[in-house]
């Protein structure tokens, strides 16, 4: 690692029980680390795929405005439960929508539009919602899989107290 770039952690934020216990474990490694670092809070929001077909893309069209109207709510209460951080740690917030899964949104967005090298990425133990979880199973066993970064996976409930009881 080149010591003039900053370690960089990024976050998969959603506002589950795992996405904010990723939120919380990444934010308290941040306070400990003696090197300079860059957190960023990763939101996703996965859009269903248009087709050729126009009769399904008219529900598709409509699944997808429920979908952007549920993320941004969603994205309140993210940014609500991360604001307790602020004092505390400087990160960043991302918001990228795109059709597909989470996991392979997750994974493009790190290999082709991040622009700087990923040392970490931190993310709860949860499933895509819907048909998107019949197919496509846990985010986190998808970016172990395909992402060469190392990749943490933080269980639902993560409680800073644990760490100290460590010290």
């Amino acid at each position: 690692m080149d010591a003039l770039r900053p370690y960089t952690i990024v976050v998969r934020i959603d506002s589950t029980p795992e996405g904010y216990a990723a939120a919380e474990y990444a934010s308290s490694l941040c306070l400990k680390l003696k090197v300079n670092f860059r957190l960023v809070f990763l939101f996703v929001v996965a859009l269903y795929r248009r087709t050729g077909l126009q009769l399904i893309n008219r529900q598709t069209d409509q699944l997808n405005a429920d979908i952007r109207e549920d993320a941004e709510n969603e994205m309140v209460k993210c940014k609500q439960f991360l604001s307790r951080f602020e004092s505390l740690v400087q990160y960043e917030w991302i918001s990228i929508k795109d059709e597909g899964s989470v996991g392979p949104i997750v994974v493009r967005f790190i290999n082709e539009s991040f622009h700087t090298p990923v040392d970490l990425v931190v993310v709860g133990r949860t499933a895509d919602v819907g048909i998107k979880k019949i197919v496509g199973g846990h985010v986190s066993d998808y970016l172990l899989a395909n992402l060469s970064c190392p990749v943490m996976v933080v269980k639902d409930t993560y409680d800073v107290s644990d760490d100290e009881r460590d010290n």
